[in-house]
């Protein structure tokens, strides 16, 4: 209620008429007045992030809307869009066709903020998709989502982007502003914000251009618009090699919170079930023909991420059993898996007993291929040492440049299978998800 007052003052003492002196000549005494002015518009905080629930998420709102079959009109202007953001009101916006006449969105591409996955994905909703752009330090930067109907209309304007977290889980805050068509009063805020934006409702703004597969491809080959993995990239908070050292500082600082909960449609891990990923999956794997080892559940010591004060970081990973039965994990991997490689005595004196030798890995991570790295696989060859006593690994691979990809907290519990490429005879595949 208090919201509703605070705000509902404000914008009547914006129309008020200004003495001389620039102030109003609307004194205090008239809230009532103004109350009963607007007696059909109501006002409400949406606030989401804050609170673990966020039951007034953007997102839950847009939902919610977008069943209404009372609405015959959408429009919503983003300054960001992503690939989540917009698959998940994907099917919320077929269904709602059914009683939309007109379904417009319009997304800004600025600071990298939109991916190119997210612009195909705005076209594959065969809706009016648009995108405003200005080469200039200034950015498109509104957050407007407005469902307009014969009777009523719903207008949401705050700091939410069309991105799951943007909808669901970042800390944000908006107004959500229900108007009755019938009181001309309330309709005003509808007819300013037109009147403003004039040249993106009615699509005449030389910056605005209707979304097509070639505007995407030029903005994409103008480095204006990045891919969705290097749009999560710019966005991540620390280099993944320094993410342990930050971690470590920031909590002693922050403590983490509760995060809401982002629906399952809108979220980017999901798996994909298409025809086209399921033939990326097999022409990966097809260019590693053999598999010769799973790991099962990977490590932060696999991954070099430990986070005990006494564990430490060493670069490698040991080749355990894994997943594999009946082998000897001391030897298997020396004398069967990496046999072919040209091995070495290590040049060093006090490590002159270790076998080396160094081979091509194609590393592919969660779907996403992040080229060769030549790594170095070590061998103790020792046979009474206690590692071997105890029927220890011997045999381990050292991530080298590799480390700043393996590095990720995400993968701890992953899976990494361990292919030899078919035509490449010193090349193999390490495929983690």
């Amino acid at each position: 209620m208090l919201v509703n007052v605070l705000i509902k003052r404000t914008i009547f003492l914006l129309r008020a008429p200004k003495s001389k002196n620039g102030r109003s000549k609307t004194r205090a005494k008239k809230l009532p007045y103004i109350c009963s002015k607007f007696e059909g518009m109501n006002i409400k905080l949406l606030g989401q992030g804050f609170e673990p629930t966020s039951a007034d998420s953007v997102g839950n709102q847009l939902i919610k809307f977008f069943s209404d079959t009372d609405f015959h009109t959408f429009t919503g202007i983003s300054a960001f869009a992503s690939q989540a953001g917009v698959n998940g009101l994907a099917k919320h916006i077929a269904s709602a066709k059914k009683h939309l006449n007109i379904i417009t969105i319009v997304t800004g591409v600025d600071q990298k903020g939109t991916s190119k996955e997210a612009l195909e994905a705005l076209l594959k909703l065969n809706i009016n998709a648009y995108v405003f752009y200005q080469p200039s330090y200034t950015i498109f930067h509104p957050k407007i989502y407005l469902f307009e109907g014969a009777e009523k209309s719903e207008l949401i304007i705050g700091s939410s982007n069309l991105t799951a977290q943007g909808l669901f889980t970042n800390v944000e805050a908006s107004l959500l502003i229900s108007i009755d068509n019938s009181i001309e009063s309330d309709k005003e805020i509808i007819n300013q914000l037109k009147d403003y934006f004039k040249g993106i409702f009615d699509f005449s703004d030389p910056n605005l251009k209707k979304l097509s597969k070639k505007i995407i491809a030029d903005l994409v080959k103008a480095k204006v618009v990045p891919t969705e993995a290097e749009r999560k990239a710019i966005q991540d908070k620390a280099p993944t090699a320094d993410k342990q050292e930050t971690g470590n500082i920031i909590s002693k600082i922050f403590p983490k919170r509760t995060l809401a909960k982002i629906p399952k449609e809108f979220r980017s891990d999901r798996k994909p079930k298409g025809k086209a990923d399921k033939e990326e999956k097999i022409e990966i794997k097809s260019k590693a023909s053999k598999l010769l080892w799973e790991s099962g559940a990977l490590t932060e010591r696999d991954l070099t991420t430990p986070k005990g004060s006494t564990t430490h970081q060493t670069g490698s990973m040991l080749f355990k059993k894994g997943k594999l039965k009946g082998i000897d994990q001391r030897h298997y991997f020396r004398d069967k898996v990496f046999s072919s490689l040209s091995w070495s005595q290590d040049t060093k004196p006090s490590t002159s007993h270790l076998e080396k030798a160094t081979a091509l890995f194609r590393i592919i991570i969660m779907g996403k291929d992040y080229g060769v790295f030549k790594l170095t696989i070590t061998h103790n060859p020792k046979t009474d040492t206690r590692s071997y006593e105890q029927k220890n690994s011997m045999t381990s691979i050292s991530w080298g440049k590799a480390r700043k990809i393996i590095a990720q907290d995400k993968l701890i519990g992953k899976n990494a299978s361990l292919y030899k490429n078919a035509k490449k005879k010193d090349e193999f595949t390490l495929i983690i998800e």
